[in-house]
């Protein structure tokens, strides 16, 4: 499907940007939990899994739909750690066997994975800017103007 991505029908609230006659009345609203992480991570990427879920639960970011994105999260966030260990090993250029000097190969891995991080990053508002577009609640004390009118109709 071409164009942008919708936005959750919650984030359309919190920006003010929802329409009635625009919402997704049958969009999925899972609640807040901690999955189990997947069986194919590795030991370090499940560490990171199983710490990053509760990080997200905590923040009411993280549900048992988000398992996927937060799994290939940790998988790249592995990849990221033995590249940057290889750059440290080695330094940020390297010499070929005809005496060529080139890029180290693990600094444009590491490079990569810090690209496909900062986009799953960002789905799940871990970075300020992301963060500074997505609220997980209203306070308790106020009422969602919005909410209510959904409830009582527009003509009450």
């Amino acid at each position: 499907m071409a164009g942008r991505k919708p936005l959750p029908t919650q984030l359309k609230l919190v920006k003010g940007t929802a329409r009635p006659h625009r919402l997704n009345k049958d969009e999925p609203r899972p609640t807040v939990a901690v999955p189990e992480a997947p069986d194919h991570l590795e030991d370090r990427a499940r560490d990171q899994f199983v710490a990053m879920a509760e990080m997200l639960a905590r923040h009411g970011v993280m549900t048992e739909l988000d398992a996927g994105a937060l799994a290939r999260y940790a998988v790249v966030w592995c990849r990221w750690i033995d590249a940057e260990a290889e750059v440290k090993r080695r330094g940020p250029v390297v010499k070929t066997e005809a005496g060529n000097i080139i890029q180290n190969p693990f600094l444009a891995i590491a490079n990569k994975c810090l690209l496909q991080m900062a986009q799953i990053e960002s789905e799940f508002g871990l970075t300020p800017s992301s963060r500074s577009r997505i609220r997980t609640a209203a306070p308790a004390e106020q009422a969602d103007p919005f909410e209510e009118y959904l409830t009582r109709g527009k003509n009450a």
